[in-house]
């Protein structure tokens, strides 16, 4: 079981920030008594875990309604690389994706995906999870309005944090370390993403990857390191989007494959970025950057 005080207040040398303000839409399940689930166990209320879960062979946790915290309490869920962890969408038993659901303080390993929030998921909470070794994202948000991810790690998975036609979207003070393709895709139609205060490092692909359908990003204060040093070479953040609402200011990209930070022609450069060490003599494109 991962130590609740590593969860609360760091992960080895990574941390895992404890004084970020939670959104107002945050739930606190610490009422609950604690209780032993199963694998597989669609949750209606708001519950603590009792019980690591191992070898799920589908879903780990399935949510089955709105306004409810799942809380990990420390424990791990398992799985054998299908399905998801804890499963928030419609292709659960439950057919739809639930809102102002709360999912905070454990690990989740070993699934296909390892936290997934989808079609209905409005306004979710993940907070201080551990998604690591799954063969598709750590942490996955479609079609989605305000899913909030904070505080959280995403270490050796496909991808780490995946966001795909979301809206208003944040992922603040969390960790994509070691994954094999990007730390923090984001795609589709996403509008109104702010990706603050994030640690991407040592990921094969981009560290933050911006696609060129997505529009109205912040992308503020980031540490992008060591990312894409593989042939091919990637970025530390790569922004493929062409809006003026789409600012990238203070972040900071050392040693990654080819540029630190990369951007298309169009994004409005906030300034403060710094960058130095990388593949690429020239360090930044369209954006000025400092060492």
């Amino acid at each position: 079981m991962l130590s609740k005080t590593l969860l609360a207040c760091g992960l080895g040398s990574i941390a895992l920030a404890c004084a970020l303000p939670t959104p107002t839409w945050a739930l606190d399940g610490s009422h609950t008594s604690e209780t032993n689930v199963r694998c597989g166990q669609v949750i209606y209320r708001s519950i603590k875990l009792a019980n690591d879960l191992h070898n799920c062979g589908g879903n780990g946790l399935e949510v089955g309604a709105s306004n409810i915290t799942i809380d990990l309490n420390g424990h791990t869920i398992d799985g054998s690389g299908t399905a998801s962890g804890i499963d928030n969408t419609s292709e659960g038993l439950s057919r739809t994706g639930h809102s102002r659901v709360t999912i905070k303080n454990g690990t989740v390993t070993g699934f296909a995906s390892g936290v997934s929030l989808a079609n209905g998921a409005d306004r979710n909470l993940v907070q201080r999870i551990l998604a690591t070794a799954n063969g598709g994202a750590g942490i996955s948000a479609r079609n989605v309005d305000r899913p909030y991810i904070s505080d959280s790690a995403a270490i050796g998975d496909l991808v780490g944090f995946r966001l795909d036609s979301v809206t208003n979207a944040h992922i603040e003070r969390s960790t994509a370390l070691n994954n094999t393709g990007n730390g923090i895709l984001l795609t589709g139609t996403s509008r109104g993403t702010v990706l603050h205060r994030n640690s991407v490092v040592n990921n094969n692909g981009d560290g933050i990857l911006v696609t060129a359908t997505v529009t109205g990003t912040r992308i503020d204060n980031n540490d992008a390191n060591g990312n894409g040093t593989r042939i091919p070479r990637e970025d530390g953040i790569d922004v493929d989007a062409t809006d003026a609402a789409t600012v990238i200011r203070d972040n900071r990209a050392r040693n990654n494959g080819d540029y630190g930070i990369e951007a298309t022609p169009g994004v409005t450069d906030g300034g403060g970025n710094r960058a130095s060490g990388n593949g690429n003599s020239a360090q930044c494109l369209n954006i000025t950057c400092t060492p």
